[in-house]
């Protein structure tokens, strides 16, 4: 008895009313009448409905949508444990070679009266202090789309090409 209530659960009254199945379904009211006798036999598959064009239409663009969602979880994927460290120390690098150029740059007292040659200067010290997190960023953002190994190859010619000279060698002291 505890078995025909729970299937009796699982259902609404009338589920099986031929009425109400939707137009073009088998057993609804637009659907023609299956011929009695003439099925598929069991082990063969019923002959395939011909393909519409807005069959083919929901196929590409279920297909567009897998490759799009595939593409969005290579591109959220995270980075291992190795990638992060070597992030960070390029990162580490980069902030050492900030600060480099700031205590070099405040070893020199500003002019007090401000010309061209000044204004220039300035703008020159600014640029200076501001390129190494500067390549940073923009190195990770440009590449955040390609390969790790091209981030770390533009990573590593930033700590090249931004190396702070005079306050490695000592000048101006």
């Amino acid at each position: 008895m505890s078995d025909a209530r729970d299937d009796e659960a699982l259902g609404w009254a009338g589920d099986d009313d031929p009425t109400l199945a939707p137009e073009g379904v088998p057993g609804g009211p637009g659907a023609p009448a299956a011929p009695r006798g003439r099925g598929p036999r069991r082990g063969e598959s019923a002959p395939a409905a011909p393909r519409t064009v807005l069959d083919e239409a929901e196929d590409a663009e279920d297909r567009a949508a897998d490759r799009e969602l595939e593409e969005a979880e290579r591109a959220s994927a995270q980075l291992s444990s190795a990638a992060l460290i070597g992030l960070g120390v390029l990162g580490g690098v980069y902030l050492l070679y900030t600060i480099g150029w700031v205590v070099f740059f405040s070893r020199y007292e500003m002019a007090t009266v401000v010309t061209f040659g000044v204004f220039s200067d300035l703008i020159a010290r600014t640029l200076a202090i501001a390129a190494a997190p500067l390549w940073f960023v923009a190195t990770l953002l440009v590449t955040q789309r390609r390969d790790l190994r091209y981030r770390f190859l533009w990573l590593v010619i930033g700590v090249l090409v931004l190396v702070p000279w005079p306050f490695l060698i000592g000048g101006g002291a």
